[in-house]
């Protein structure tokens, strides 16, 4: 993790969080469209925040086991 600059590391952030945000929203989505509206909302909002969480740490453990 020390060959990524400060910034390197803030724009994969933004980048984790939006395909996190995308992959979440579009769950609670289908969701939402087969008839689960209430549980279908919860999962995209929910989704999205946490997708973009766990999408960074992933980002993070693997560029750690990449520069093993």
């Amino acid at each position: 993790m020390e060959s990524m600059g400060r910034w390197t590391l803030i724009l994969v952030w933004i980048g984790c969080v939006i395909l996190g945000a995308i992959a979440g929203f579009a769950a609670g989505w289908v969701l939402w469209k087969i008839g689960f509206e209430l549980i279908g909302s919860a999962v995209a909002l929910v989704g999205a925040g946490v997708g973009g969480i766990v999408m960074f740490l992933w980002f993070l453990q693997w560029s750690e086991d990449r520069g093993r």
